[in-house]
């Protein structure tokens, strides 16, 4: 609630200032603008009013805030400026109507003036003097009410002529002053035909009443043309005279119809008002039917002006309805929208790193479990989804990208490291003598060489083995040399795997797996040995007891060689 009215006292100050800006509005574009900051305010005025009754028709609201409405400063200041507003265009328009009496005063004294010196005046300098102080003092003049303005406008036009005409009688014209007054007021004919094109009526008025005037300032032609150039002149400001007054006589009888019009498209707001949009698609259609709505109000002549106001302010209200609740809407929306930008963001920081770490751990499976829990996460908003998923894909194909390259240098490497191998291995192998220290340098070497492909580490591995076997096999080594380069070949072999962990546990389970079946073999020999108890020195005893041994014996040794791998793991 507390939000709810910090924002709305921003907006109330914001509407203050607005109003204030507008008290000496002179044109019609800002004293509309102002109209409509106020109906603004006297909405959210009468939403106030109507929150404060409720509040006051509660048996308990000791808890809830009781101000009036009209003892709010800033409504106070508002109302003020208000008052102000419509003080002002009061005055301007009192003003206005004052000036045209008064114009209409100064012109029929004008005309006054005009007609008796066209009729008793008869010297040339008092008559040329008289006419320029006239015509000056007419054209200063402002305007006068719409209804005196053609009947005015005939009487000066006629003394005007008149007077040209008298005057031309003490003068003699130049024949080319006849012929351009004469090309003059044939070009203003034209102009006025002119506007035969025009379809905004009130822009015809103007161009019309400038034209007049541009006809009135040119000065006398042909007397012989005269009447023909005349009676084209008034005929066509006639007509257009008559298009005009038709205009505002249809608007008059089309001020029924308007409201009509205006009250199905109230109506109509009022149903969609109403709607409960599912989803933003849903909202912005309702949206833009509004707007279509707005645009139809503006097709739609003008109402009777005493209700004007009132069946705007009833139109506009639906408007405030709708787009106050889609504002919540969007509101909640956007937060959503901040919770999945978020969650979008920390992914993105996510794959940053992996493609930090790529040589580390380049598993395609964190980028794709990544791009999974981007797609559950869901629509961060059209201004936040394309950037953050820009930058998320740069940072997915940066991680491949990487990945690839390490692959690359990788594979290079293990390549080397396999040729390193081999190359020691035929090395040794090219020795006739070997002595411990010579093997002991060549395990070190061959542990240290790093990595070796995956389809080749068997192989590699073997031909290491083989090798060893061989050395021990051909003697010379004591007992501690043979269990330390027996030892070495499970540490190579621990070593030089990927997966260090898992290849002990195959190992260790491989050996198990020997050391139990050769166990339960070795069990059932001695089972069956207790058939020839009896039988000394029968040959197939002496063959029972040799297998036992020798199953013993094997026993033993991967004993040992389990032994050995447990250390070799333990030191890896």
């Amino acid at each position: 609630m507390r939000q709810n009215k910090i924002v709305m006292t921003v907006q109330k100050e914001e509407l203050l200032k607005n109003i204030q800006s507008f008290i000496n509005a002179d044109n019609d574009l800002a004293i509309k603008e102002a109209e409509h900051q106020i109906k603004i305010f006297g909405a959210i005025y009468e939403k106030e009013i109507s929150a404060f009754n409720e509040i006051e028709k509660k048996e308990d609201n000791s808890e809830e805030e009781t101000i009036s409405p009209e003892q709010i400063d800033i409504n106070k200041e508002i109302f003020k400026a208000i008052e102000d507003f419509k003080t002002n265009q009061d005055k301007k328009k009192n003003a206005k109507l004052k000036s045209e009496d008064e114009n209409l005063k100064s012109k029929n004294a004008i005309l006054d003036k005009f007609e008796e010196l066209v009729t008793n005046k008869e010297k040339l300098s008092e008559l040329a003097g008289g006419i320029k102080e006239i015509r000056a003092e007419w054209n200063s003049i402002g305007d006068i009410a719409q209804k005196h303005q053609q009947k005015i406008q005939k009487q000066f036009s006629k003394l005007n002529e008149d007077f040209n005409y008298n005057f031309n009688i003490y003068k003699e014209l130049k024949e080319n002053d006849l012929k351009r007054n004469f090309s003059l007021k044939n070009q203003v004919i034209h102009e006025i035909k002119a506007l035969e094109e025009l379809k905004d009526i009130n822009k015809l008025k103007i161009e019309l009443k400038i034209l007049q005037n541009k006809w009135e300032e040119i000065g006398p032609t042909f007397k012989e043309h005269w009447e023909e150039l005349k009676k084209s002149y008034w005929d066509l400001v006639n007509l257009y005279q008559k298009k005009i007054n038709e205009h505002y006589s249809t608007l008059k009888a089309n001020l029924k119809e308007n409201l009509e019009l205006k009250k199905a498209l109230i109506n109509k707001a009022e149903e969609l008002s109403k709607s409960e949009p599912n989803g933003i698609k849903e909202w912005e259609s309702v949206a833009q039917k509004f707007k279509s709505l707005q645009e139809e109000w503006k097709t739609v002549g003008p109402v009777a002006k005493k209700i004007s106001d009132t069946v705007w302010k009833e139109f506009r209200s639906h408007f405030d309805l709708f787009f106050e609740k889609r504002g919540n809407f969007m509101s909640i929306e956007k937060k959503k929208w901040q919770e999945k930008a978020n969650a979008k963001q920390a992914l993105i920081e996510k794959a940053k790193k992996y493609v930090e770490n790529v040589s580390e751990d380049g598993n395609p499976s964190l980028i794709k479990n990544l791009q999974e829990e981007w797609k559950k996460i869901g629509h961060a908003g059209k201004y936040a989804e394309q950037k953050l998923w820009k930058k998320f894909r740069q940072q997915c194909d940066a991680f491949f990208e990487k990945k690839n390259a390490h692959k690359t240098a990788a594979i290079a490497l293990e390549n080397e490291n396999l040729k390193t191998k081999q190359d020691l291995i035929q090395k040794i192998n090219k020795q006739k003598e070997v002595s411990f220290e010579n093997v002991s340098q060549f395990v070190n070497e061959f542990q240290k060489t790093g990595e070796v492909p995956r389809k080749s580490s068997l192989k590699i591995m073997g031909d290491f083995e083989k090798i060893i076997q061989k050395i021990i096999s051909n003697g010379g080594f004591t007992s501690e040399q043979q269990h330390q380069l027996q030892k070495a070949i499970k540490s190579s072999m621990l070593s030089n795997s990927s997966d260090p962990d898992k290849v002990f546990m195959d190992e260790k389970n491989r050996i198990n797996k020997l050391i139990n079946s050769a166990l339960k073999e070795t069990a059932q020999l001695e089972n069956n040995l207790g058939f020839f108890a009896n039988a000394k020195g029968s040959k197939m005893l002496d063959e029972f007891q040799g297998k036992i041994d020798h199953q013993k014996k094997q026993i033993e040794d991967w004993r040992e060689e389990l032994k050995k791998l447990r250390e070799a793991y333990r030191q890896k």
